[in-house]
C-alpha cells in the first residue's frame, strides 16, 4: 500500500505534468532552487488501481501496470530545466501516449538515480546508482535510495482534452539500511559471521570504492575442534542481505499466525538450524563453511561471478582476493579440491560457470534451473543460426517467440497452506520482445536492471559507447531491423560464456579430466522461462559424445506425474522423493553438502587434514 512505502519527504522535487494529448507530453522541470543536477530515468505509471502503488507493478505478467520512460539530459537536468515526453517516447505494453484510451486510470511519476562512473578501462558511462536496496534479498529489493516518487492518484484521461495533468515527486526513499549484519542481528553471532574486503581489482575498473561481502556459516564443532581445517561451499544466487544459502537458518520455529508459504519458510529455516548444528545427522561427515556474497553492479542486484568487459573483475576478485580473506579467516583447506558451489537460476548459471572457468579451483558443482549454459538455447533462441529474436524465422509468417510460460512455482501453496506443484499448462505469458521493450522503458544501454540486460552486460563485449553492445536490435525507434541478431556479438559470446561449447571446444585439451564428475545440473520439464532448453543441449551432448574422459557427472530433467517442473526445481529430495519446488528449495545444503563430501573425501590428496570428516 501507500502508506508502507519506505520514504521521507524530499525538499528536491521534479515537477512533472503530463500535457494535453492533442500532443501528448510528459514535462519534467527541476526547480530552479535545487542545489544540484540530477541524473537518471524518469518513469511514468499508469495502472487500474491505486490499491498498489502503480511503479511497484511494472512486470512481465498480464497484471502489470503501464510504463514510459526517458532519460534526463546528457550531464544531468540542471535546476530549472525541463525534459519532455511526448508521444513518439517508448511505452511498455501499449507502445506510445497516444494509444491510451479515455478512462480513468491510477497514476504515479517516479525518478531513478544515476550516476557517471569513470571507469578504469577509459570510459565514463552512465548508470544506476544502485539496483537493490540494502535490506532485500532474492531479487525482491524495492526502490533503491535515492527514488523519488510521486503520490499515486486516480485521474481521468481524456485524450482530446487540452487540459494538463500535473506531478509533484515530493517522495525520495531514504537510507534503507541492513538489518545489521549476515544475522540480522546487528553483530556477528556464534554460527554467522560477516566478512567484508575493498576490492582492488574492482574499485580499479569502476572508478570507485567496491567492497565486497560475505556471509559465513561456521560448521558444528568449529570451537571444540581448533586443529580442523574446513571445505568451503559458495552458495551462489541473488544478493542477499542476510545469509539465505537456498534454506534460512533460524532458531526460531514458525509461530501458529504464520501461514502458507511463510510457515513453510520457516518451518525448513528451523529444520536447517537443527541439522546444521547437530552433532549427528545429514552434516555429520560433512562440516564445512558455507558462504554466501554479495555482489551487486550497477548492471543488476549480481555480477555473475566472472570476468566481464562490461561488469569488471567479479569473477578474480571473489577467487583470488574475497575467498583467500575467509579461508584464511576461518580455517579453510584452501585448496581446490576441498570446494564446492552449487545456486538455482542466476546461481545456478554460476555454480555452471565457476566450474567450468576455474575447474582446478571446485571439485562439486550443483547447477539448479541455471540461466542459458548454451546460447544455441538461449531461452527460445538459438542466436547462432537463427536471425531474429523476437520472430522465428519464416518466409511469410511473424509469430513472436515466447519468453515466459506459466508462473514460478518455487512458493506455491495450495488453498489449505500446503506445497503446491502449480500447474504446467505451457501457456505464454510473456514474449521476448515484450521482456525486453520491458526494459528499455525502463533503462537504456542496458540500464533497467533486469535480467536480459545483465546478460547482455555480462556475456557481451564492450560497445563503441562504452557501454554493452547489443546482441540484438533492441529499440523499435529506427536505426536497425527490430530484433535482428548481431552475429558479431553472437560469436563473442560463444568464445568467452557459452559454457556447452566451452567444454566441446576444450573438453580434449585437458577441461575434461579437470571436470570429469563434478558438474551436476538440474532443470524442471516445464521451466517457466524455458531454462529446460539449454539443458537439453547440453543433455544430448553428453549422450551423443563419446566423451573421454566421461562427463560423469547427473543431468536431471524434473518431473511429476508425467508433468514436468517449472521454475526453479533443484532435484528430487535425498531419498529421491518427488517433492514440490516449495520445498526442495529450503533444502539447498541438506541435499548437497553431504554429497559434496563424499567427493572430497574419496579425492583428498595423501596427508590432507581430514578432521572435518571425522565428527
Amino acid at each position: 500500500s501507500l502508506k508502507q512505502a519506505s520514504s521521507v519527504g524530499s525538499s528536491d522535487m521534479f515537477a512533472v505534468t503530463l500535457a494535453a494529448l492533442a500532443l501528448p507530453q510528459l514535462i519534467v522541470q527541476l526547480p530552479t532552487d535545487t542545489a544540484t543536477a540530477k541524473v537518471g530515468r524518469i518513469r511514468l505509471y499508469l495502472s487500474g488501481s491505486c490499491a498498489t502503488e502503480p511503479r511497484t507493478q511494472c512486470s512481465d505478467d498480464q497484471t502489470t501496470s503501464q510504463a514510459f520512460g526517458v532519460n534526463t539530459p546528457v550531464g544531468g537536468l540542471a535546476p530549472g530545466q525541463t525534459v519532455t515526453v511526448d508521444s513518439d517516447t517508448l511505452g511498455y505494453p501499449v507502445h506510445s501516449l497516444s494509444e491510451i484510451s479515455a478512462g480513468s486510470y491510477c497514476m504515479q511519476a517516479e525518478f531513478f538515480p544515476h550516476r557517471q562512473y569513470a571507469r578504469g578501462d577509459g570510459v565514463n558511462v552512465t548508470l544506476p546508482v544502485s539496483c537493490v536496496s540494502k535490506s532485500g534479498g532474492d531479487g525482491a529489493y524495492g526502490s533503491p535510495s535515492g527514488t523519488m516518487f510521486s503520490d499515486a492518484r486516480v485521474v481521468d484521461f481524456d485524450p482530446s482534452s487540452a487540459e494538463s495533468i500535473s506531478f509533484s515527486l515530493t517522495s525520495t526513499v531514504g537510507e534503507n539500511p541492513s538489518p545489521g549484519g549476515c544475522s540480522g542481528t546487528g553483530a556477528d553471532t556464534k554460527w554467522i559471521k560477516t566478512v567484508r574486503t575493498r576490492s582492488r581489482l574492482l574499485s580499479e575498473f569502476w572508478g570507485t570504492a567496491i567492497d565486497l561481502e560475505a556471509c559465513v556459516l561456521l560448521p558444528h564443532g568449529f570451537d571444540e575442534h581448533p586443529n580442523a581445517t574446513y571445505p568451503l561451499v559458495i552458495a551462489h544466487g541473488h544478493y542477499e542481505d542476510l545469509f539465505n544459502p537456498g534454506g534460512r537458518f533460524d532458531a526460531t520455529p514458525p509461530s501458529p499466525s504464520q501461514t502458507g508459504y511463510a510457515r513453510i519458510d520457516q518451518l525448513y529455516a528451523n529444520y536447517l538450524y537443527g541439522n546444521w548444528t547437530s552433532p549427528t545427522g545429514p552434516f555429520r561427515g560433512a562440516r564445512a563453511l558455507v558462504v554466501t556474497i554479495k555482489h551487486p553492479v550497477p548492471f543488476f542486484d549480481d555480477s555473475y561471478a566472472v570476468d566481464s568487459a562490461n561488469v569488471g573483475p567479479y569473477g578474480s576478485a571473489i577467487m583470488r582476493e574475497l575467498l583467500p580473506e575467509i579461508e584464511s579467516r576461518y580455517r579453510g583447506i584452501g585448496e581446490g579440491w576441498a570446494r564446492g558451489t552449487f545456486g538455482g537460476s542466476t546461481g545456478g548459471w554460476e555454480a555452471f560457470a565457476v566450474q567450468v572457468l576455474y575447474p582446478d579451483d571446485f571439485n562439486y558443482a550443483a547447477v539448479a534451473c541455471p540461466d542459458p549454459i548454451t546460447f544455441t538455447s538461449y531461452a527460445t533462441i538459438d542466436i547462432y543460426s537463427e536471425m531474429n529474436a523476437y520472430y522465428y524465422d519464416a518466409p511469410f509468417k511473424k509469430t513472436a517467440r515466447p519468453g515466459q510460460r506459466d508462473h514460478y512455482s518455487g512458493t506455491t501453496v495450495s488453498a489449505s497452506g500446503e506445497p503446491g506443484y502449480g500447474h504446467p499448462y505451457g501457456q505464454t505469458t510473456a514474449t521476448v520482445e515484450e521482456m525486453n521493450r520491458r526494459e528499455m522503458v525502463l533503462g537504456e544501454a542496458s540500464s533497467s536492471c533486469g535480467q536480459w540486460d545483465i546478460w547482455e552486460a555480462v556475456f557481451g563485449p564492450r560497445g563503441a559507447d562504452g557501454y554493452p553492445a547489443r546482441i540484438w536490435c533492441k529499440d523499435p525507434r529506427g536505426g536497425c531491423e527490430y530484433g535482428a541478431i548481431n552475429k558479431t556479438v553472437a560469436a563473442y559470446w560463444k568464445e568467452n560464456f557459452d559454457m556447452v561449447h566451452i567444454m566441446k571446444r576444450d573438453w580434449t585439451k585437458g577441461l575434461g579430466a579437470k571436470l570429469s564428475g563434478k558438474l551436476n545440473v538440474y532443470v524442471g520439464g516445464s521451466d517457466t522461462f524455458f531454462l529446460t532448453n539449454a539443458v537439453m543441449d547440453l543433455q544430448d551432448w553428453v549422450a551423443h559424445s563419446a566423451l573421454t574422459p566421461p562427463f560423469g557427472g547427473e543431468i536431471l530433467i524434473g518431473t511429476h506425474d508425467g508433468r514436468g517442473f517449472e521454475h526453479c526445481f533443484n532435484g528430487y529430495l535425498p531419498d529421491g522423493t518427488v517433492a514440490p519446488n516449495a520445498i526442495t528449495r529450503e533444502l539447498y545444503l541438506t541435499k548437497f553438502v553431504p554429497l559434496m563430501a563424499d567427493r572430497w573425501a574419496a579425492t583428498a590428496p595423501a596427508g590432507a587434514n581430514m578432521e572435518w570428516r571425522s565428527y
